[in-house]
């Protein structure tokens, strides 16, 4: 990145303890947590199991045992019948595993040999009215948006056409007067200098603000402005995808590449293990860099609409002096 100050949280930080859980989601789910004191002290985070990793909710499962294992109607009508040899092989697997949490639901009863285990494990048990299906969703949302990969960037993240626009490069290079005008012709600030992104997703990186910054955006000269209150609720937008990487550089100091002249400065950036396209645009006199930031924006929804301008032009072109598109003479 650009910025030193862009930063990334591991898998091995982002922990929730149970007790926090319980908190959380004890009126959503009627939650009863009978023992309090036993598997108090866990917590949760990524699970993995010989190298893999697998979800951290999941239903009784012993093969890739999942931290928070959900017990409704089908698995303890599952668990009356298993024998007594196969009922403690059970109770070894899930007491010796990677699970710290079992949520009893459906106003089900865990078998007594099965409860004294969880006890003697120091594995917490929840108990719940609700369906086994309803616990398994709340909890997946719950975990997914707490134990998520995020990440910090330093820029001015908006939303402009209805895409997340995150505006990059120097400091003093430009970006909060960008922004700034961007917003006068009524696009939506999101996130000024530090805007806060999760992975909620393979490639839905999703960004926000932190609570500090909201509705300010610093602007060299004028200082800090609140937005809401210069622009109306209209001008700001809680949280957004991202979708496109605006880097700007400054034109006379030779940091900007010469662009394709058919395909323009394009690249791609990771973010998290997520491909983000980027353009570099260069700022100089003469640029009026918001009319280019729209074009940018429209013409990437396009692309996701699978018109694309410079092939277009390349396909019309071989078209006009008779030649094969594809660049292939037909000719031996």
């Amino acid at each position: 990145m650009d910025n030193p100050r862009a930063e990334a949280r591991e898998d091995a930080d982002r922990r929730v303890a149970i007790e926090t859980l319980y908190e959380r989601l004890a009126d959503s789910l009627e939650l009863h947590w009978p023992e309090p004191t036993v598997g108090a002290a866990g917590t949760l985070g990524a699970t993995r199991h010989g190298g893999w990793r697998v979800p951290t909710v999941g239903y009784l499962n012993f093969i890739h045992p999942p931290q928070v294992q959900i017990v409704g109607h089908p698995e303890i009508a599952y668990l009356a019948r298993l024998s007594d040899e196969l009922a403690a092989h059970l109770r070894a697997q899930l007491t010796q595993g990677a699970t710290r949490l079992v949520v009893v639901a459906d106003g089900q009863r865990l078998p007594d040999y099965l409860h004294e285990a969880l006890r003697a494990a120091d594995i917490a048990v929840f108990t719940t009215t609700a369906s086994g299906h309803r616990v398994a969703y709340r909890l997946r949302h719950f975990l997914g948006e707490t134990l998520a990969r995020q990440i910090t960037l330093h820029g001015v993240f908006l939303e402009v056409l209805s895409i997340g626009l995150l505006l990059v490069g120097d400091p003093g290079v430009g970006k909060s007067e960008l922004a700034l005008e961007l917003i006068n012709r009524g696009h939506r600030l999101v996130a000024d200098d530090a805007p806060e992104f999760v992975l909620l997703g393979p490639d839905d990186l999703n960004g926000g603000c932190p609570p500090l910054l909201q509705d300010f955006l610093e602007v060299r000269g004028l200082g800090i402005l609140n937005i809401r209150a210069m622009f109306g609720e209209a001008a700001i937008k809680r949280r957004k995808q991202l979708g496109l990487v605006i880097r700007l550089v400054r034109g006379d100091t030779g940091e900007a590449a010469p662009p394709d002249r058919l395909t323009g400065a394009r690249a791609t950036r990771e973010i998290l293990d997520t491909s983000i396209p980027e353009i570099t645009l260069p700022v100089a006199v003469g640029h009026n860099l918001s009319v280019l930031v729209e074009a940018a924006a429209r013409d990437h929804l396009l692309r996701m609409q699978g018109q694309n301008s410079d092939e277009q032009f390349a396909a019309r072109q071989a078209q006009v002096i008779g030649a094969d598109p594809t660049g292939v003479s037909s000719c031996d």
